[in-house]
Formats: C-alpha cells, structure tokens, sequence
C-alpha cells in the first residue's frame, strides 16, 4: 500500500542538491513555480519555454522540444523535469518514457508543499486525501517512484499489472476512510463553530504569501506561523479582533489561493474553508508590490466564487505599500482595486487603521435601539454591554434608558422589542 507520507516524486528530498529542469509557457507562471520550489528547498538548474500554440496532446511538447530538453537533461545530468502545467495521466507516462527520467506537473509540486506543511490532525487529513485522489489515475505513472515495477519479461509484467489494481483499490478504500475521518473532524468544526455563532467575523483571504497572518499578527497582537514562503499557512486561525469591541469580533486566517491550485486541494479543504462561509466579512489581502497583482486578483475572485462566498461583504486591502517607493508605483496599485484600502502590515498606525476600518464597518451595520431597561433587569443590561455598542445610558425612575448598536439577532435573542420606546 502506498504510504500517505511518501514524496509524489521521492528525489525531491535531495533538495539544493537536485538538478532539475522546469518546462512552461508562461514566463511570470514559472517565475512562480521556481518560487514553489524554492519552498521545497529546490533550486532549477535550467526553464525551457513552450510556444502554447504548439502543445501536442499526447506529451504536452513537441517532437523539437522534447528533443531539446533530452540534450539538456544529457548536458546537465538532470535528476528530474517538473511541468509548469497540470498534466494528464496519459502525458505524464509518454514523457517520462521519451525523457527516462522523472517527471513531476506544477499540481504534483503544490500538493507536495503541502504535505510538507500540514501541522494539525486536520491539514494532514486533508493533504493525504488530496495526494490520493491526485495519485490515484497517475498510479501507474508513479509506480517508478514507488519502487514497484517490476520490469523483465512478459509474465512479470502481468504481475505488475495485478499489483497496480491491487493498490488502486487499496488507494480507493484509503480514500474512502480519509472522507470518513474529515467527516469527523467537521463536525468537531461545526461545534466549535456554533461557539463563534454570536460573534461577528472577519475572514481573511487572499493569494499564497500576500501577507495574510502577517496581517492576522499584526491586527490581532498574536503569533500565527507567518513566513515569507509560499503555503506557510494551511490552517484556519481565530483570533480576536479587539478584545475591547461590542459586540465582539474575531478575525480568521485562511489557506492562500494560488492560480492552477489542484481541484482536489480545494475540495479536500471545503471543511476549512467552510469559515468563508460563516464569515460577515471577507478582507482581501493584495501583494500590491507583486507584478501579477491583478492576476492574483483575478484567481482569488474565482475561488471565492467557486465557494460561492463572492456576494459577501469585502474590504480589498493593498499590501506591502512599503516596496512601493515611487509615486508611481503607488499610483499603478491604486488602479488595481478602486476603493481599496493601501497598507504595509508591518506599520502599526496602517494597521490601526484597517482595524478602525473594520470595526466601522460592523458598527454600521447595527440596528439602533432606544429602550428602557427596568432595574430588575441586571442580567439584561451586563448582556447590552456585552453584546452590544452602548451609546448614551441615563438613570431614571422607572429604570435605565439606553441607546444601544447591536446586532438584529442578538436584539431578537434579548427580546429588546418589549422594552422598546
């Protein structure tokens, strides 16, 4: 059985001492991929760019680039090619034949980055069923890797053949039980979330290392694991906002978003990412200094609208404004997001500011209630302050008049109506 803990491409784990070639079309994409590498303590040796007009389906290159790559392989004892794309099954196989080496696409990389970072019970639940559901039509790609061909004659072959079916239903029941485990682990999230139910909160997205629990720290005075890495967060965060706020609110980090990020990462996260869901507000953080700023824009708007999250209330933030050092480079970033917010996280009065702009944001939307409280109601006026924003209080002879910001169901929780003036 293949072990959830095994490498997608086990040389990998040579890291600075690999000899790898990447493969794209994209200049800025492999940009990108060199630094999901680099994440995995990898360094590419050489990048061969692809006309994407030219892609053959059989092995994604043509006949001339495969031929170049081989010669560069030859040249630079390459140990392995990693694609800048998804590829399919079929492709994955016939390159690795034309090339005789190991071979790895850009979803094979995210997912072994995220392997390397799962921390919690949950993050690694997730990861295993993501690597698995990706593995499993690509099981014969990677027998290689897992160091079950069997090679030789005709018979052996066979033998191998009924292995692979073997260790695909293996897979398939391996897969079945992670499902079964995350169902678990949602419904310990379901009642930690019901403990959240009264509290507003904030969400914050965003794409891969735009600085979102630098942002979360910062906002929050907490110490969430933030790196300057692609992927260093896999977790859902909670933290609160201002402990002095009423009502409260909490802020929650969450996994970053990055363009091709594998179908199977995003639905084996639907149970953290479910925190969008419940979210009253969606704070999107922008690498405003990045040159793919509005690309990164664009895949964090299509991913929210795919958890179909996009109708939320949304306060766009742009970050890191202290790499912005000319006049117009802070003007271009302006035209990124109209209404946008312009920060550094690293700032203590920017931060101040985009917190004073969130709190703003939950006071206006509360209902104003002007009610007379009789004095017999002690609870009911420790739960006003608690609950809500209390304006104006004045002791008078039938009891205690208030003024009062709170939210619709907690006025409806309190019965406020029968003390309405």
């Amino acid at each position: 059985m293949l072990e959830t803990t095994e490498s997608l491409l086990p040389i990998l784990a040579q890291k600075k001492n690999l000899t790898v070639i990447c493969v794209g079309y994209d200049p800025d994409s492999l940009n990108e991929l060199d630094q999901l590498l680099s994440t995995l303590e990898v360094v590419p040796v050489k990048t061969v760019m692809v006309s994407n007009r030219k892609i053959s389906p059989a092995t994604y290159i043509g006949k001339g680039k495969m031929e170049e790559v081989k010669n560069l392989a030859v040249e630079l004892a390459a140990q392995a090619v990693i694609f800048d794309v998804e590829l399919s099954p079929n492709q994955l196989r016939n390159i690795e034949k034309e090339l005789n080496l190991p071979i790895l696409d850009r979803p094979g990389v995210i997912i072994e980055i995220f392997s390397q970072h799962a921390r919690t019970k949950e993050s690694k639940t997730q990861v295993a069923l993501a690597r698995l559901q990706y593995l499993l039509p690509r099981l014969a790609h990677f027998w290689n890797h897992f160091e079950r061909q069997r090679g030789g004659g005709a018979t052996s072959r066979g033998m191998g053949e009924k292995q692979i079916e073997v260790d695909r239903r293996l897979v398939k029941n391996r897969i079945s039980l992670l499902k079964d485990r995350l169902k678990e682990i949602e419904k310990e999230r379901k009642v930690q979330r019901a403990g959240r139910r009264d509290v507003l909160k904030v969400a914050i997205v965003g794409y891969t290392n735009a600085g979102k629990s630098t942002l979360l720290n910062a906002m929050t005075q907490s110490a969430v694991r933030a790196e300057d890495k692609l992927f260093a967060t896999l977790d859902a965060s909670v933290r609160s906002l201002d402990p002095n706020s009423h009502p409260p609110v909490v802020a929650i980090d969450t996994v970053g978003f990055i363009s091709n990020l594998p179908h199977s990462l995003v639905a084996s996260f639907r149970s953290t990412l479910e925190e969008l869901r419940q979210a009253d507000l969606l704070v999107h953080v922008v690498d405003a200094s990045h040159p793919r700023a509005q690309e990164q824009i664009q895949v964090t708007d299509e991913v929210l609208k795919e958890l179909e999250v996009d109708s939320k209330p949304r306060i766009t933030v742009l970050n890191k404004a202290d790499r912005m050092k000319t006049p117009a480079e802070r003007n271009q970033a302006k035209l990124l997001a109209p209404g946008s917010i312009s920060i550094s996280a690293l700032k203590p009065e920017d931060v101040k500011r985009l917190r004073d702009t969130i709190l703003a944001h939950f006071h206006k939307g509360l209902e104003v209630w002007e009610i007379m409280v009789p004095y017999t109601q002690s609870k009911l006026e420790s739960q006003l302050h608690a609950h809500g924003s209390v304006e104006i209080v004045r002791h008078l002879e039938k009891g205690t008049f208030y003024k009062v910001r709170i939210e619709k169901g907690w006025a409806e929780k309190l019965g406020l109506e029968k003390y309405r003036l």
